[in-house]
């Protein structure tokens, strides 16, 4: 009563806040995010930096522990393939590692103690066992595919099979260690094949990847000397091989090849296809020398120019004489020893019908006889056996008033003196292990190591 409604508007309120004023709240907000957000960065760096410090240890040691011992075993190879490492020494220990570095140099433990066993039962003239531990190794080299060693393992038992059958020969015998002389021959050219064609590949593939260099000289070297081991086999078991004319005419063959890549060695690489040691290419030259004195003795022409080699190794011992010591050459046996072990191999050329020069002979002996201090014994008997055949028309004058029978007498006591000696170390009964021991050390194969 006395109202009347109104549906439009008389007046409004508003309330109105300046831009300021309306931030003003969100600047503490904007302070809180902004020093949330920097502390934030600062502990995400923070963690950052440790993550990465964390990574970049652990990868360190992961790295230590694979390629410390990686390059320690990589080293310790190069040594045994330097011969740096001694057969009497032990595998070095390679510390940390992972389980396939241990299982690895485990293996190489196992391989380096064949080789060692092998190797120190075959110059001990333990031909059996030497079989048995180089048989081993290939079996095992084998399983690695390892082309290299399976080459240098075939090549040691080839060796070993001509041995064998120089020691049936000595013994008249056609078996030993269960193996007849055919079962040998066969053995024999075939460990021999295998190697040859393995040193064949090795030689193309350095010669494809690095051409004309020193590891081609040091492969050819080797192969050199697996070519000359086959020859000494196949020209010493001709007479028992199946086919006589062809093992003669590969041999042959066999040796022309090694005194070509020896030569090519020497003139193109100046010794360095001998590994670079001073001490290998005398060595070398010996044991050429002795094959080529062993196979003159059983028949066969001097088909290699024995003079040659003698005057190669005298300019070898010259000059390693004349070199500041201590010389690689004279590291085991002094320079008399080496000096007897070419009197000893002019001692035996000069006593063969065919360069027969008794008295050259017997002035060689002396001097080895009356000089040095000490004498090898082996050296010693064939001296002593050169000045007993340079007297045997001698009259008391030649001698000095000395009776020729007396100081014949005199001279054959020494000698069986000498002999006896070095045979003390096995029963006069046992004359299989003599045989094997001589045969063993003939000293013209080259085994070769892994």
């Amino acid at each position: 009563a006395g109202v009347q409604e109104y549906n439009s508007t008389v007046y409004a309120l508003a309330l109105a806040e300046t831009q300021d004023g309306l931030f003003k709240t969100f600047d503490s907000v904007r302070a809180t995010l902004s020093r949330t957000v920097k502390i934030s960065v600062a502990i995400l760096a923070l963690i950052f930096v440790v993550v990465v410090a964390f990574m970049f240890h652990v990868t360190y040691v992961v790295t230590s522990t694979v390629a410390t011992p990686i390059s320690k075993l990589l080293l310790m190879v190069r040594d045994i393939n330097r011969e740096n490492v001694e057969i009497d020494d032990e595998l070095p220990e390679i510390q940390m590692g992972s389980i396939e570095v241990t299982h690895v140099r485990e293996t190489f433990e196992k391989l380096f103690m064949l080789v060692q066993f092998g190797t120190s039962a075959f110059y001990a003239g333990e031909l059996e066992q030497a079989h048995t531990s180089f048989h081993e190794a290939l079996a095992l080299f084998t399983k690695l595919d390892n082309a290299k060693a399976i080459g240098i393992a075939n090549n040691d038992l080839g060796n070993i099979m001509l041995t064998i059958y120089r020691v049936m020969k000595s013994l008249n015998v056609n078996t030993i260690f269960g193996m007849t002389k055919l079962t040998v021959i066969k053995n024999g050219c075939d460990f021999f094949e295998k190697s040859i064609n393995s040193g064949e590949d090795a030689l193309a593939k350095i010669n494809e990847e690095e051409g004309w260099s020193t590891n081609y000289l040091i492969f050819m070297q080797q192969l050199s000397n697996r070519y000359f081991n086959r020859a000494m086999f196949l020209l010493t078991v001709r007479e028992d091989h199946p086919n006589p004319d062809e093992a003669k005419s590969q041999g042959l063959m066999d040796l022309s090849t090694c005194k070509d890549m020896d030569r090519e060695v020497v003139d193109n690489g100046d010794q360095e296809g001998f590994k670079g040691e001073k001490d290998v290419y005398f060595e070398l030259l010996i044991g050429r020398i002795r094959g080529m004195l062993t196979l003159v003795k059983i028949g066969y022409d001097d088909e290699w120019g024995l003079d040659e080699l003698f005057s190669d190794a005298y300019k070898a011992l010259v000059t390693a004489l004349q070199q500041p010591r201590p010389h690689p050459l004279f590291r085991h046996m002094e320079p008399a020893g080496q000096m007897q072990k070419l009197d000893h191999a002019l001692i035996e050329y000069y006593s063969q019908p065919e360069t027969a020069d008794a008295e050259l002979a017997a002035k060689i002996a002396i001097r080895m006889l009356v000089e040095d201090e000490y004498v090898i014994g082996e050296a010693s008997t064939v001296a002593i056996k050169a000045v007993i055949d340079a007297i045997q028309d001698c009259t008391p004058e030649d001698l000095g008033g000395e009776d020729p029978s007396d100081v014949r007498s005199k001279l054959f006591n020494y000698r069986h003196i000498i002999g006896e000696t070095i045979s003390l170390q096995f029963s006069k009964k046992d004359a299989l292990r003599r045989a094997c021991y001589n045969a063993c050390n003939a000293g013209d194969l080259a085994m070769e190591v892994f």
